[in-house]
């Protein structure tokens, strides 16, 4: 399956590159993108950043390069795919972020534990970089998320860059 996740060029999207090992993933960002690739991922350019046409500028990406999964990362994407994610679906793209109906239950800043984070497609968990906190209540999660321990239970904050 092709991944593409967003903010390619920062070291949050490489972090991401041990959840996705069954994947070929493509790294896009906005402007030039390095030349470097490998068996796993390669770098993909998303062109010039325009928030007017983000989702359809994500959506000509995935068609281009033939993804089936999106997962985007910059915190000024998530809202224009969480309300366009439909369109995406009838292309057969797989968004990784909740739905419009629980996306704002999630906040996009504020996690404390940056090192214990975790994926999860349609509430089955992909990954998890602290399986024992992870393995906990995740029904219905999808995308990628950190996840703090606190007194009232488990806490989670979508994995955002800016």
């Amino acid at each position: 399956m092709k991944t593409l996740i967003t903010g390619g060029k920062s070291s949050q999207a490489l972090k991401l590159l041990k959840a996705f090992t069954a994947d070929q993933v493509l790294l896009a960002d906005y402007g030039e993108a390095p030349s470097f690739s490998s068996a796993q991922y390669q770098f993909v350019s998303l062109g010039g950043r325009n928030e007017d046409t983000t989702a359809h500028n994500l959506l000509n990406a995935c068609l281009d390069q033939d993804a089936q999964r999106l997962l985007p990362l910059y915190a000024f994407e998530l809202e224009a795919v969480v309300k366009s994610a439909v369109l995406f679906e009838e292309f057969n793209i797989h968004v990784l972020l909740p739905d419009l109906v629980t996306f704002e239950q999630y906040p996009l800043t504020g996690a404390v534990n940056l090192q214990s984070w975790a994926v999860y497609d349609k509430g089955e968990l992909i990954y998890a970089s602290v399986p024992e906190i992870a393995a906990g209540y995740h029904e219905g999660l999808n995308g990628v998320f950190y996840i703090d321990q606190t007194t009232e239970g488990l806490k989670y904050t979508l994995f955002t860059i800016s």
